[in-house]
């Protein structure tokens, strides 16, 4: 098998609605390590519900896991990241060094729709593209607006946004209409990045194995160990990310190098 990253994971004890204690962010890595995870993005939400949430206490407690898997023998590297909701002052947030970045890099920033809404962000990532970091959008497909509307998803791909999916989303979509959408979105190349949005070793455990076998039948091992490994590993270790335009659904998307 071929090892995977995952770009989405709230690994960060008693810091969101992610793992209470650090024995269950503890059991996490080790289902995330079992599937094959050897990268992972431990994230925290930043947003208003979790206003204490800062880059500062995200470091730190990704340096406390660190320290325990280093004692447990685990070989899973973990990054401090965070998924930010956005908002109408994200820019300057970021000027400020208010948010994180993915792996604490200053590159990606995983960005996530406001709860229950949809919003225009061509703007907004454009903005965050001449800043030097690129946009990853968290979960979409959880949008209908983005998953069955023509060229919607194109639209943010064309300024530079990248695509990542919840690997539950793709074992588990909610209606047969999803998962159509979502098999096509895999074929055409929308999706660049997958990640497990794992919360717990119960609840919402990081699972991504049963995921990465869906989308190998859907689109074929090329596309899979792309999405699900060749790429997340790219973006934790900071360095570039070419991905084409997806090909063309309709006439009027022509693939363009980003």
């Amino acid at each position: 098998m071929i090892p995977f990253a995952d770009i989405h994971c709230h690994l960060l004890a008693g810091l969101d609605d992610g793992p209470r204690t650090e024995a269950d962010a503890l059991a996490m890595c080790r289902l995330a390590y079992a599937e094959g995870t050897r990268m992972a993005a431990a994230c925290a939400h930043q947003n208003e519900r979790y206003s204490n949430v800062n880059p500062h206490g995200i470091r730190l407690s990704t340096e406390r896991l660190s320290a325990l898997l280093h004692r447990s023998s685990m070989s899973l590297m973990i990054f401090p990241s965070a998924e930010v909701t956005a908002h109408t002052d994200l820019v300057d947030s970021w000027r400020r060094g208010e948010v994180l970045s993915v792996a604490d890099r200053g590159q990606y920033i995983l960005l996530e729709m406001p709860q229950g809404l949809f919003v225009d962000l061509r703007e907004t990532v454009a903005e965050l593209r001449a800043e030097g970091v690129r946009v990853i959008l968290a979960h979409p497909e959880r949008h209908p607006e983005l998953l069955h509307e023509d060229g919607t998803i194109e639209q943010l791909i064309s300024v530079g946004c990248l695509v990542q999916v919840s690997s539950n989303s793709v074992t588990e979509p909610r209606s047969r209409q999803d998962a159509r959408a979502l098999k096509d979105w895999f074929r055409r190349g929308i999706v660049h990045l997958m990640g497990s949005d794992g919360h717990s070793p119960t609840r919402r455990p990081p699972r991504m194995l049963a995921a990465y076998r869906q989308v190998a039948r859907w689109a074929g091992s090329t596309v899979a160990d792309r999405v699900f490994s060749t790429n997340g590993f790219a973006v934790l270790q900071g360095l570039p990310l070419r991905v084409p335009m997806p090909q063309p659904n309709k006439v009027g998307w022509l693939p363009r190098l980003w």
